[in-house]
C-alpha cells in the first residue's frame, strides 16, 4: 500500500471491520416462532478476556453464534470461515487436513486457537510423510466462535502473532429446553466430500447443579474437486468422533464447572496424485493411515464479586494430544522393487492454570475498568520416526533409508514453560467520551531439552541447547463514541512468538546426500507490530463498517533454511534462521442493509497485500482481494428464508520464491451459493443448500500458497465442484 494510503489509515478515516448484525446492527437472533427480529447487542469475550459489547471494543472481532453456524451449514473449520473477510483455513494437502487458521496472511502456530480458553496443541511437520495438523475437530461441539484479528500477545502471549480464534464448547444452558432438561439433535450431509455429520446433546438441571452430555461424529471421503478429468484422485475415508461431558455446580463462592472432552480422528488415504513424479517417480503405490486422539480435562470457577474484583474466573487444565501416522510405499518399477514402511508419532501434553479478573472503580474523576490475570502452561513434546525397507527381490530388510538410521527423533524430548502476567485498563476520559485502553504483559518462555539417549545416539555431534526468552508486550487502544450510532477506534498492539522447540534443536542428517541440519541457539523471537483504525456506524436499517490495518513483522523464522556447503563437515548445512521484515497491510469493509421486512443485503470486501522487505517479493500467504455479497429474503410469515451468496476473488498476482522459482498463482473466480432454511415448527428446522452453483473450478489461496507452478498435486487441491448440502435441527 502506498504511503498516502497509510497516512489516510493513520488519521482514522478507514476503519475496523466488525459487523454488527441486523437489525439495528445488533445480533440477529432468529427464533423459530418469531416473525420479527429483535435488536440485541453482541457480546464478545475474546477481546478483553471479559464480556464486552462489540461497540466497546477498540479492534476487530467477529462473533459467530450457534445460530449463524446453523444458517451457514457449518460442518468443519473451513465451512466456519467460508464467508469471513481476512480469515482462511490452512489445509495444503489432500492427506493431513486442517493445520490452523490464517488471519490476515498469518497462520499455522503463529495464530492462537483456544477452546474454552485452553490453547490447542501445536502443529509439527517434518518431511512429506508427517504433519500433525492442529486438531480442530471440537468444532462439531462448538456453541460459539470468536475471531480476533491482528497481534494479540498482550492478552494471549506467545503464538498470538496473527490473532486469536476462541471456541466455546456447548454448555448446559445452550441445550436446556425448559428449566429441568433439554435435548438437541443435528444431522447433516454435504456431497462435496460425501460427508455425513451428527450431533446428539442432552442437558439436565436440578437446583444448583447441571449436567451436559454431548457427542458428535462425521464421516466423509476425498474432496470432489471440480473439473478433474484426467487428474489422479487421492481416495480417502475420514472418520471423526468427539464427546463432551460437562457438569456445573453453584456454591456460595461461585459457579464451578467440570469439563471432559475427547476426540478421535482417522484418515485412510490412497495417494495417487504424486505417484510417478519427483521423489515418487518409481512409486507404484502409496497408502497412508493417520490417526489423532486428544482429550482435555478442565476445571474452572466463576467467582462472585468481592471488594477486590467485579468478575473473576480461574481454570486448571490438563490435555493430551497424540498423532500416529503410517505410510506404506511400494516402488514397483525399480530393477529391484522395494516396500518401504514409515511410522511417525508425536505427543504433546499440556498442563496449565490461569486467572482472569476485572475491577471497576473511579480514579481522578475518571471511570476505570482494570483487567488483570496470569497464565502458566507447561508443555512436554516428544516425536519419533521409524522406518524399514524390504527388497522384494532379495528379501533383505534394512532400517537405513537415505543414510538415516531408524528409529530416530527430529528433536530431543523437550519441555516448554510459558508464564504470562498481564494488566490492562479501560479509562473513560469523561462521561460518554473516549475510552483509552492501555495494556501490558510480561511473558517468560523457557525451553528445556530433556535427556534423550535416542537423539544423542542418532546425532552425537549435535549440540543441544536450552533457551530462555523474556518479553514486554504493550498495547494501546482508543475508542471514541462520536454519536450514539457512530464510533471511531484505533489501536496499536505488539505480537510475539518465541522460537519453537523444533527450530532451536533440530536433528537431520542425510550422509548419502551430504545434508546436515544444525541447531540455532541464537534464534530470536518473532515479533509483530500492528496499527489498526476504523469506524462502525449504524442507523435504522443500515450499517457500515470499514477497517484499515498496517502490520509489520520482524525476525520471521524460516525452518531449516539452506546455508550452503561447509567444506569442514563436507555437507550442505541447513539451519532455522531469522528473516528480515515482512509487511502486511489492507482494508476490510462491510455494508448491511435491510431494504424491507423481507429483503436484505450484506456486502463485505477485503483487500490486502504483503511484502517481504528483504527481497521486495509479494507474500504468497496473503490472499488476493475478495468480495462476498449476500441477498436475503425472509417470508412474511417467518416460515422460511432464502439466501443467495456470491463470492468473487481477483486472481493472485504473479508469485515467485526467494530463489526466483515461479509459484502457482491462483486464478480469479466467482462462485454462487444458494442456502435455504425452513422453520417447520418452533423447535425444528430443515436446511438445504447448493454450493458452487455454476460448478466452477477454483483454488483458495491458503491451500496452494507456496506451491511451485509445476507441482503435480495442484489440480486436486482445487475446491469442490457443485455440491448439495442438507441439515436438520431439532430441540425438545
Amino acid at each position: 500500500m502506498k504511503k498516502k494510503a497509510l497516512v489516510v489509515a493513520l488519521t482514522g478515516v478507514f476503519v475496523g471491520v466488525q459487523w454488527l448484525p441486523m437489525p439495528a446492527f445488533a445480533q440477529q437472533v432468529q427464533t423459530e416462532q418469531q416473525q420479527s427480529q429483535e435488536a440485541v447487542e453482541v457480546i464478545t469475550v475474546v477481546a478483553h478476556r471479559q464480556p464486552r459489547q462489540l461497540s466497546e471494543v477498540a479492534g476487530t472481532v467477529t462473533v459467530i453464534s450457534d445460530e449463524q453456524m446453523q444458517r451457514n451449514m457449518v460442518f468443519n473449520a473451513s465451512d466456519l470461515v467460508r464467508y469471513q473477510a481476512g480469515v482462511e483455513i490452512d489445509d495444503s494437502s489432500s492427506r493431513f487436513g486442517d493445520s490452523g487458521f490464517r488471519i490476515r496472511g498469518i497462520g499455522g502456530n503463529r495464530t492462537t486457537v483456544v477452546i474454552d480458553q485452553v490453547p490447542v496443541a501445536d502443529r509439527f511437520a517434518v518431511g512429506a510423510f508427517a504433519d500433525t495438523g492442529r486438531g480442530l475437530l471440537e468444532l462439531g461441539l462448538a456453541g460459539r466462535v470468536e475471531i480476533l484479528r491482528g497481534p494479540a500477545s498482550t492478552l494471549y502471549g506467545s503464538k498470538a502473532l496473527g490473532g486469536v480464534v476462541a471456541v466455546q464448547l456447548l454448555t448446559a444452558d445452550d441445550v436446556l429446553y425448559d428449566n429441568d432438561s433439554g435435548s438437541r439433535i443435528q444431522l447433516g450431509y454435504n456431497s462435496d466430500r460425501n460427508r455425513v455429520k451428527g450431533l446428539v446433546a442432552q442437558a439436565y438441571r436440578d437446583g444448583d447443579t447441571s449436567l451436559l452430555i454431548a457427542g458428535a461424529a462425521q464421516y466423509g471421503q476425498q474432496l470432489n474437486v471440480a473439473d478433474r478429468e484426467g487428474v489422479a484422485d487421492d481416495p480417502q475415508h475420514l472418520r471423526q468422533q468427539a464427546m463432551l461431558l460437562r457438569a456445573g455446580l453453584d456454591t456460595q463462592g461461585g459457579r464451578w464447572q467440570f469439563t471432559l472432552d475427547a476426540m478421535n480422528e482417522s484418515r485412510d488415504t490412497d495417494i495417487r496424485s504424486s505417484i510417478g513424479s519427483g521423489r515418487q517417480a518409481s512409486t507404484t503405490e502409496l497408502l497412508a493411515d493417520d490417526a489423532r486422539q486428544q482429550w482435555r480435562l478442565l476445571i474452572d470457577q466463576q467467582l462472585y464479586a468481592t471488594d477486590y474484583f467485579d468478575r473473576a474466573v480461574w481454570r486448571l487444565f490438563h490435555q493430551r494430544s497424540q498423532v500416529q501416522q503410517n505410510t506404506d510405499e511400494t516402488r514397483g518399477i525399480l530393477p529391484q522393487p522395494l516396500f518401504i514402511e514409515r511410522d511417525f508419532e508425536f505427543t504433546q501434553i499440556d498442563t496449565g492454570i490461569g486467572f482472569d479478573l476485572e475491577l471497576g472503580t473511579e480514579l481522578a474523576d475518571m471511570r476505570h475498568r482494570f483487567g488483570y490475570g496470569l497464565e502458566l502452561i507447561s508443555s512436554a513434546m516428544t516425536d519419533m520416526r521409524d522406518a524399514q525397507q524390504l527388497n522384494l527381490t532379495t528379501g533383505v530388510l534394512t532400517k537405513v533409508l537415505l543414510g538415516e538410521q531408524f528409529p530416530l527423533r527430529d528433536f530431543p524430548r523437550s519441555r516448554v514453560t510459558e508464564l504470562g502476567v498481564y494488566v490492562h485498563d479501560e479509562i473513560t476520559l469523561w462521561r460518554d467520551g473516549p475510552v483509552l485502553s492501555p495494556g501490558l504483559r510480561y511473558e517468560n518462555y523457557r525451553l528445556r531439552a530433556r535427556v534423550d539417549s535416542l537423539f544423542t545416539e542418532r546425532y552425537p555431534n549435535t549440540e543441544v541447547t536450552d533457551l530462555s526468552h523474556d518479553a514486554w508486550l504493550p498495547k494501546l487502544g482508543l475508542l471514541w463514541p462520536v454519536t450514539d450510532d457512530l464510533e471511531w477506534f484505533a489501536q496499536y498492539a505488539r505480537g510475539y512468538r518465541a522460537p519453537p522447540f523444533a527450530d532451536v534443536n533440530v536433528g537431520l542428517y542425510y550422509p548419502q546426500f551430504g545434508v546436515l541440519a544444525i541447531p540455532n541457539p541464537d534464534l530470536k523471537a518473532e515479533r509483530g507490530y500492528t496499527f489498526e483504525t476504523g469506524i462502525r456506524w449504524r442507523s435504522g436499517d443500515s450499517a457500515v463498517s470499514v477497517t484499515a490495518y498496517h502490520n509489520k513483522y520482524r525476525d520471521f523464522i524460516q525452518s531449516r533454511a539452506p546455508l550452503g556447503f561447509d567444506p569442514d563437515r563436507q555437507a550442505n548445512i541447513f539451519q532455522s534462521i531469522n528473516r528480515d521484515r515482512v509487511t502486511i497491510e489492507g482494508i476490510e469493509a462491510q455494508w448491511q442493509q435491510q431494504w424491507t421486512r423481507q429483503w436484505a443485503t450484506d456486502v463485505s470486501v477485503e483487500y490486502a497485500r504483503g511484502t517481504d522487505n528483504s527481497t521486495g517479493l509479494a507474500l504468497a500467504e496473503v490472499a488476493p482481494p475478495r468480495l462476498v455479497s449476500e441477498l436475503r429474503y425472509e417470508a412474511a410469515n417467518g416460515d422460511w428464508e432464502s439466501r443467495l451468496l456470491v463470492t468473487a476473488a481477483r486472481g493472485q498476482r504473479n508469485l515467485q520464491s526467494s530463489r526466483g522459482v515461479a509459484l502457482f498463482s491462483a486464478p480469479g473466480y466467482l462462485t454462487v451459493d444458494w442456502l435455504n432454511r425452513w422453520f417447520i415448527n418452533a423447535d425444528m428446522t430443515l436446511s438445504a443448500g447448493i454450493f458452487n452453483l455454476t460448478d466452477r473450478q477454483y483454488w483458495r489461496n491458503s491451500r496452494v500458497s507456496g506451491y511451485n507452478a509445476t507441482e503435480v498435486t495442484i489440480p486436486i487441491l482445487a475446491e469442490s465442484g457443485r455440491s448439495v448440502g442438507l441439515a436438520f435441527n431439532q430441540r425438545f
